[in-house]
């Protein structure tokens, strides 16, 4: 059977420093996503045109509670623009841009923080937050996303529980090395997952370096692991029987900002290299590796909700290549 592979982006807005900075800093929308450098879309524009010339769909997933600061207009015309190049559009929650609906949302700061995780909260909070991004998506014009992915990957049981309530029956909320759920019992590295009557297809974490009994995780995203690395998880994957493989990215890791409010960008060359050989290969393996959409993916993953749960590693070498290369690459 072929493993079936998920390139997933989270398309954001950034606050830009406005909730440290009120005074002199503000939230940063559309430059923050199609991030361009002397009238070229390195963000976005490079992520769309990639795709379309290795024919790979992709499920992005759009956030839309920015709508308290920006208002509707920005970013569903970022998601039409999304759909009309064929790709899968779902829902992105950060919970923090609600606090921009208060007027006095300057002064709030110190009394009342904002909260951008979706754990630990309430169910009605939960409910609450959750209706409110469909309501959005609806009032875009789109459709009800059939997915939902967390902000920062934070997340707990009642989000899963709130979820099926309101009939929303995917999520890719997971990333065991980036936010590690409360709950040990869900703490799944990859491959898909029930929980609570919601299918959840993690972003696929695995072990890097290991010392006697203690394991160093990493997800797996484009900006935080090499091109070998990728490339050695995705063979492993297809060897024993791991599936989905999600891949987790976002249209600001394609350049480098030296500022938060994103006035000075430069491409980032070597993301953007790890994602054009990410994609060429998986164009020139199409016999072993099936790239869909979570909507492809759904109609047939419900059907096995269960995949075993296996970590997956990379050799030492591959790690401590990635950090130099890394590190050469933030330096120069």
């Amino acid at each position: 059977m072929k493993t079936d592979v998920c390139l997933t982006f989270d398309v954001e807005f950034t606050i830009g420093g406005a909730f440290s900075d009120p005074a002199n800093k503000q939230p940063v929308g559309e430059q923050s996503v199609f991030c361009e450098v002397d009238g070229k879309s390195h963000g976005l524009g490079f992520i769309l045109d990639t795709l379309s010339k290795h024919r790979l769909t992709a499920t992005f997933f759009v956030e839309a509670l920015n709508v308290h600061y920006f208002g509707d207009s920005p970013m569903s015309g970022i998601a039409k623009t999304i759909l009309a190049a064929g790709h899968d559009v779902q829902l992105h929650l950060h919970p923090c841009w609600r606090h921009f609906h208060r007027a006095d949302w300057q002064a709030q700061l110190s009394s009342t923080p904002p909260n951008d995780s979706m754990a630990g909260r309430s169910a009605d909070d939960t409910r609450e937050i959750i209706k409110e991004g469909i309501e959005t998506f609806i009032r875009w014009g789109i459709f009800n996303p059939i997915a939902v992915r967390t902000g920062g990957l934070q997340v707990d049981k009642t989000v899963y529980h709130v979820m099926q309530e309101l009939r929303v029956p995917l999520a890719s909320n997971i990333g065991v090395a980036i936010a590690p759920p409360v709950d040990n019992d869900i703490h799944f590295f990859a491959g898909r997952h029930s929980i609570a009557g919601v299918l959840e297809a993690p972003v696929l974490s695995y072990c890097d370096l290991s010392l006697r009994q203690k394991k160093h995780l990493k997800s797996l995203t484009i900006t935080g692991s090499s091109w070998a690395e990728m490339r050695h998880l995705l063979n492993d994957a297809g060897r024993k029987s791991i599936s989905p493989v999600v891949i987790l990215s976002h249209p600001s890791e394609f350049v480098k900002h030296t500022d938060v409010q994103y006035t000075q960008l430069t491409p980032n060359r070597l993301n953007q290299s790890r994602f054009e050989k990410l994609c060429l290969y998986l164009n020139q393996n199409r016999e072993r590796f099936n790239v869909l959409t979570f909507t492809e993916g759904y109609s047939c993953w419900k059907a096995q909700p269960k995949n075993h749960q296996k970590l997956l590693s990379v050799p030492t070498w591959m790690a401590i290549g990635r950090m130099l290369e890394n590190k050469f690459n933030d330096t120069f």
